[in-house]
């Protein structure tokens, strides 16, 4: 009776083990994604977890990956780096999924990046800091400009377009704000026109007249501001307050939609800015589809942001239907990508994994809130 019995554990056992076999290969393929869904960063991270949603919707109506679908699994990074690393484990023992998307604010990357190493699973992720990059982290990928990207297109909008001779700049102190103002810094100084001034503000800071002041009184003749969207709105309505007149150049973060709503187009009388991508519907095509369809399923304006996210998304997709799901095969792929034609952009990684080396210059329509297209700006 004490054989009948191990025997037939052992076939319960097994069947369990094939049972569970059997799902991990015809069950949805999961994909971790820890958001910013609460608290004040959900101002950009509410629109990659919608554009994440869509095109999760978008990949599965194609057929999916090679007929199984896929299922991405949400976590809430708030504004907390613990949180965003607690987000991160969770899903990594629980989900265990095969693909993440990580947070686009760079101070949660850098405390998540070692946790990744850890598992050894790919990741995309928007964060803008070079220190992301320059972590060495082969298992992750980034799907936006970097900040030194980035903050060479607000140096070329200030000497080339607006022609300034005496630029400040003043950023939020965090990684991200830090890394953009250095690099812009050099960047004019390598082209000969040193900056007056750098003035630094606290991410929780509601008053930045000091600062704007500081930089007046050094003779800037137009100010760089490296932002998150909401901070930024606050400086751009401060500076017209106080009678600013000098051209201001704005990082991407202060004209997305949410920043936006902040705003009137007078704040935006003389404020030029550097966008990820400039989502013109004019031109029809891939970009004028993914704008209405957005606009119509969430009932709110897309930004850059989750664009970028609805890119990674449709790259990795492509990245399983031809190498499949192992970590490894997946992350030499991604790895290997050149001229991958996204919406938002084109994307080919360095050695870094950093993909994206084009921006666009913006202005708004005087009067308007609405954004007119400068001049596109090609890294390459």
């Amino acid at each position: 009776m004490r054989k009948d019995f191990l025997g037939s554990m052992m076939a319960a056992l097994m069947l369990s083990f094939v049972g569970t076999a059997h799902a991990q290969q015809t069950g949805p393929i999961l994909v971790g994604a820890t958001v910013p869904m609460t608290g004040p960063l959900s101002l950009t991270g509410k629109q990659y977890q919608n554009s994440l949603a869509m095109a999760e919707e978008d990949i599965n109506k194609a057929g999916g990956i090679n007929g199984r679908a896929i299922k991405i699994v949400f976590e809430d990074t708030q504004a907390s780096n613990g949180t965003a690393v607690n987000a991160f484990v969770k899903l990594a023992q629980e989900t265990k999924p095969a693909f993440f998307f990580l947070s686009s604010y760079s101070t949660q990357n850098l405390a998540v990046a070692p946790e990744l190493k850890k598992v050894q699973i790919p990741a995309m992720y928007a964060g803008g800091a070079d220190a992301v990059a320059d972590g060495g982290n082969e298992w992750m990928f980034r799907i936006r400009p970097a900040d030194s990207v980035a903050a060479e297109g607000m140096v070329k909008a200030s000497t080339d377009v607006i022609k300034a001779k005496k630029p400040g700049i003043l950023y939020i102190q965090n990684d991200f704000g830090q890394g953009g103002a250095q690099t812009a810094a050099k960047r004019f100084e390598a082209a000969g026109t040193p900056i007056v001034g750098m003035e630094a503000y606290g991410q929780n800071d509601k008053d930045f007249s000091a600062q704007l002041l500081s930089l007046r009184s050094k003779g800037a003749d137009a100010i760089l501001i490296f932002n998150y969207p909401q901070d930024g709105a606050l400086v751009l309505r401060q500076a017209k307050m106080l009678g600013f007149k000098m051209p201001l150049v704005t990082s991407s973060a202060a004209l997305v939609p949410a920043a936006m709503q902040l705003l009137s187009p007078a704040d935006l009388d003389g404020v030029w800015g550097v966008v990820d991508a400039f989502m013109d519907v004019s031109v029809g095509g891939k970009m004028k589809d993914y704008v209405e369809r957005f606009k119509t399923k969430f009932g709110i304006d897309p930004d850059p942001y989750g664009l970028a996210y609805y890119d990674g998304a449709l790259l990795m997709a492509d990245g399983m239907r031809k190498v499949g799901t192992d970590p490894k095969a997946l992350r030499e792929w991604l790895a290997a990508v050149k001229d991958w034609p996204g919406i938002g952009h084109v994307y080919a990684y360095d050695a870094k994994g950093n993909g994206v080396r084009d921006l666009a210059i913006v202005k708004a329509k005087q009067g308007t809130k609405t954004l007119e297209l400068v001049q596109p700006v090609s890294l390459n």
